[in-house]
């Protein structure tokens, strides 16, 4: 058996393969089994990340970017907002360890949303803590029934991405509980009934 992880990116292979469109946020070791969707199956997959990776594979459509605006952000005074890496906003813009972030392009989601005639049937969520529940109330209501969510890094306090989301989903009636690993991250996959 190979490692958590591995095993958790052959599980988003699994549960995504018959898709025809996808997003990505947060390009990594899932690219290279989505673009193995892309190969076999025809699917259009977009990966959305803030630098565009190393290594690419010909069949993704990679966007460099961020995948929110600022405007959805999950700020202080939100009961949902959880102190995050990032400690201060300022100006509209997230201050990190001294540097600025939220520069370059944003609201990547909602771009590629509508320069495509299709609908999306899989998102895959595994971006920085600051991003995870905001990308999930813009896609949420966008992808149909029968269309799958899958997040990583849902366990809180180890990771603060998408515990919100699990717990969110998890509490709805209109999505349907397909995978939740206990690995150290954990992957977790619904589908909207």
């Amino acid at each position: 058996m190979g490692s958590p992880k591995i095993e958790e990116m052959k599980l988003i292979y699994k549960f995504a393969k018959n898709s025809k469109f996808i997003i990505e946020t947060g390009s990594g070791l899932s690219t290279k089994y989505l673009a193995k969707i892309a190969n076999k199956y025809g699917a259009k997959v977009y990966s959305i990340n803030i630098e565009l990776p190393q290594e690419q594979y010909e069949s993704v459509i990679y966007k460099k970017g961020w995948s929110i605006t600022y405007d959805d952000l999950i700020k202080p005074g939100d009961l949902r907002f959880v102190i995050s890496r990032y400690k201060n906003v300022i100006d509209g813009k997230i201050i990190f360890d001294g540097l600025e972030y939220m520069t370059g392009e944003t609201d990547m989601i909602r771009k590629i949303l509508s320069d495509n005639d299709m609908t999306l049937d899989f998102f895959f969520c595994d971006t920085g803590e600051y991003c995870g529940l905001a990308e999930w109330n813009i896609v949420k209501n966008v992808i149909p029934p029968g269309g799958r969510f899958a997040a990583h890094d849902i366990y809180y306090p180890k990771s603060i991405k998408c515990f919100q989301i699990v717990k969110e989903i998890e509490a709805s009636i209109r999505w349907k509980i397909l995978l939740k690993t206990k690995s150290k991250q954990g992957l977790f996959i619904a589908e909207r009934l």
